[in-house]
């Protein structure tokens, strides 16, 4: 019986072309990821040849003023980009995988572009994620609306209660062949993908394939639980595409706004204003206030002295330029607790909604969702800290280049060392997959 439910199910040319056409879009979305990584790998090339051909006119032309070489040049901090992020590039395209700032004020540097809501995962690049939750589900639907109402529709499905006591058991034959063959697709592009662009077999890619995996057994559970009802197909595929179009587009949109609506993000806009306001009001404020908030924060700096009447001092002007950044510093990290509770509120909803929680679990796997994000801003903040305390004693003591051994500042990069839970992970699937299977199979039991 199986054989020959096989041969029907390959013999029938709108499923091989169905097949045929998700195996070429996954090809596509691929080669749009590889498109990605390469375009990011050239844009860090290009920077460290910058930033060292920055650093060489800069010391040229002003060699012996070391405060005015360091106002220009922008030291690199690279977000390393791993190759599993060309399956999911996520926000990776929104925000700058390098980006460069000088020791002057951080917060204006920072949020020249902007993060994105994680809940809006439900839409995005035409990457393997995006094939992965918007299409595969569509031939799923496509090859299974009708499993039971054809069979009635045709009358054959009398003959088949009289010859067989296991209708049950016959259709889950039918979806087993259809699951297997959307699961053959699904690991050729894996397999493409690997060879193609030399993905490391690491846990992570593995998980991420997983994850994938699992996805794609809740929608065949799902459209399982909907042809057990036994309605005619025009009704059964109108409600599995009702349920697509809610899961991916009115629902997280929905909840966007709620989500927008309890988490209002102004914040970094407002940390550059008060950065800006911050720093340009000192040029008109006595200065002997702001070098005290400086000592403040940083004592070790106390023996170089600034003076009321003086007219201009780099130790002065960059004091006040790390006060406009202190202003600001509120609301920067009310910035960074409103983003993490968006991000909290779209893995809820991923509790609810399988193709959010692929899309965050991708792209946290692949590191180029919003986690890898906010810690990326944490590193540039720390990277910049450093080249500063690094470099103002010696602006401050009137050092002149070659004070610095220029051959040592290269672009840095950081790299997101992240843990992956997978009771985090796995748990949204496993109630969604538990509760499509106790569902359906309360139904089965009556056509047995």
């Amino acid at each position: 019986m199986k054989n020959y439910l096989y041969k029907q199910f390959y013999r029938n040319q709108a499923y091989i072309i169905a097949l045929v056409f998700l195996l070429l879009a996954g090809c596509m979305a691929i080669y749009t990821g590889k498109m990605f990584l390469e375009r990011n790998q050239d844009i860090i090339a290009n920077s460290k040849q910058f930033q060292k051909e920055s650093i060489e006119k800069n010391v040229k032309y002003h060699q012996e003023d070391l405060g005015l070489i360091l106002y220009y040049i922008k030291f690199n901090l690279i977000n390393e980009t791993p190759k599993l992020a060309t399956l999911n590039i996520g926000m990776r395209d929104l925000n700058p995988s390098i980006q460069g700032v000088t020791i002057r004020n951080l917060e204006e540097q920072r949020y020249n572009s902007d993060l994105y809501n994680p809940a809006n995962a439900a839409v995005g690049n035409f990457d393997f994620s995006f094939v992965l939750v918007f299409l595969f589900p569509l031939i799923i639907v496509a090859f299974c609306y009708n499993l039971i109402s054809e069979e009635e529709e045709s009358g054959r499905w009398k003959l088949l209660s009289v010859q067989s006591s296991h209708l049950g058991k016959l259709i889950d034959s039918k979806l087993l062949i259809r699951f297997l063959a959307i699961s053959f697709v699904y690991l050729i592009l894996i397999l493409i993908a690997t060879v193609w662009i030399s993905i490391p077999l690491d846990l992570p890619f593995f998980v991420f394939i997983f994850s994938g995996w699992l996805y794609i057994l809740f929608w065949f559970l799902l459209c399982r639980w909907i042809i057990s009802f036994r309605r005619s197909s025009a009704y059964n595929a109108l409600v599995l595409l009702i349920i697509w179009v809610l899961m991916n587009f009115i629902i997280p949109m929905s909840s966007n706004m709620i989500i927008q609506k309890l988490y209002p993000v102004q914040e970094s806009l407002k940390a550059v204003m008060q950065q800006r306001e911050g720093y340009h009001n000192k040029w008109d404020e006595a200065k002997l206030p702001t070098m005290k908030k400086f000592f403040n924060a940083y004592p070790q700096f106390k023996q170089f002295k600034v003076k009321e009447n003086d007219e201009f001092t780099w130790i002065w002007y960059y004091a006040m330029q790390h006060m406009g950044d202190m202003e600001a510093s509120l609301s920067s990290k009310q910035y960074k607790e409103k983003m993490n509770k968006r991000n909290s509120a779209a893995e809820l909803l991923g509790y609810f909604l399988p193709n959010i929680h692929t899309q965050l679990t991708e792209s946290q796997l692949a590191e180029s969702g919003m986690d890898n994000q906010l810690r990326y801003g944490t590193a540039l903040q720390k990277f910049h800290e450093d080249k500063r305390l690094l470099f103002y004693p010696l602006i401050f003591s009137g050092k002149n280049a070659d004070a610095i051994n220029w051959e040592l500042q290269t672009v840095k990069s950081f790299k997101n060392a992240e843990n992956i839970n997978f009771v985090k992970i796995f748990l949204p699937y496993l109630i969604s997959i538990i509760l499509m299977i106790i569902l359906s199979q309360q139904k089965f039991r009556k056509l047995c």
